[in-house]
């Protein structure tokens, strides 16, 4: 199972007891978010009262919407006790991909019943993956040994069992850059969910397993889950179906004025093909004109520039370069945008 089909598993201070609280799981209805990478690992290592957390090599991708639906009949059917339909909707690119968290919610007590996206369905009818009882303090600890159900993945089908951990494990500051929404600093408090799950396949079992962390970070003031950033990485050992990788995907709260709407959508319809070969390949539904080219590597050395360029449509730049993950930055008079190059 490919790890991005697990990632939407988990959409998961001395300043006062009541502002060191996650208030709920679910946020806003249509609520925006970046997504995003990082040219250098995170460091979630920080546990405890007081902590600070400094983000500031974010480099966005794309965007992802949330939507919030009462179940069908159908539904409820296939995923019993269901409450909430978790609809995520994401755009990288041309590439558009949907997908389904259901949720169950029983005063306060929020589980996983169910999930449904790119070819993957997990039912959880079994024993639901149970998150926690909101609202949750500094502090608070939740460990679901029983967790378990049945999944279909293309040919693939079978029983999981696995176990899910839930922690509110530290608050401090959390500062992040620019990174096409703004710069953010201020209080959060953290949620870290831990999910194991180990795959059987007919009479076969544990043929693989499937970890993964997450580190949600919410702004504690408001009366809903105010989610502000999200760290998930989910590693996949699954030798029958020939997987074994390590995914991460990093989301940002997306502020909701018209100027960053605006210029979210511009930015997300640029995009880089990945990886390179002997010159990078840049596609753009926008013209932009009089802009500045820029190549760097990790480390912020000057690889490439030329300035005075129009991009619209498909725009090639010859370059070589060593394999390995650089920059590119389009720069012109109304703004920057920056991307992810990979060289293999």
């Amino acid at each position: 199972m490919r790890p991005k089909l697990f990632f939407l598993l988990l959409l998961i201070s001395a300043l006062g007891y009541s502002q060191n609280t996650i208030n709920s799981f679910y946020g806003d209805n249509g609520t925006s978010f970046l997504l995003l990478t990082s040219a250098n690992s995170l460091d979630h290592s920080p546990t405890g009262a007081n902590q600070t957390w400094n983000f500031s090599q974010l480099l966005s991708l794309g965007n992802s919407v949330h939507t919030y639906a009462a179940p069908t009949t159908s539904e409820l059917s296939t995923y019993p006790g269901t409450t909430t339909n978790i609809i995520s909707t994401s755009t990288q690119g041309t590439t558009v991909s949907t997908g389904n968290l259901y949720t169950k919610n029983l005063s306060g007590v929020v589980s996983i019943t169910g999930l449904n996206t790119s070819g993957l369905n997990a039912n959880f009818a079994t024993n639901n993956a149970t998150i926690g009882t909101f609202p949750m303090n500094y502090g608070y600890t939740n460990t679901d040994n029983n967790v378990s159900g049945n999944y279909t993945y293309t040919t693939y089908s079978g029983t999981f069992t696995g176990t899910l951990v839930t922690t509110v494990d530290a608050y401090g500051t959390l500062t992040l850059n620019d990174a096409g929404n703004g710069a953010y600093s201020g209080t959060v408090t953290r949620m870290k969910n831990v999910l194991n799950i180990s795959l059987n396949y007919g009479f076969f079992s544990n043929i693989g397993t499937i970890t993964q962390t997450s580190y949600t970070y919410c702004n504690p003031t408001v009366s809903t889950n105010d989610f502000v950033f999200r760290n998930v990485t989910t590693t996949s050992v699954v030798p029958l179906m020939s997987i074994n990788q390590t995914d991460v995907t990093i989301e940002k709260h997306l502020t909701t004025t018209l100027t960053s709407i605006e210029n979210q959508a511009i930015e997300n319809s640029i995009w880089i093909k990945n990886p390179i070969e002997n010159s990078v390949q840049i596609n753009s539904n926008h013209e932009i004109e009089n802009a500045s080219i820029t190549i760097t590597d990790v480390l912020g050395k000057t690889i490439f520039k030329v300035n005075n360029q129009t991009i619209n449509g498909t725009f090639e730049i010859p370059v070589s370069l060593s394999n390995g993950v650089y920059l590119i930055t389009i720069d012109n008079k109304n703004g920057s945008i920056t991307k992810k190059i990979i060289k293999e």
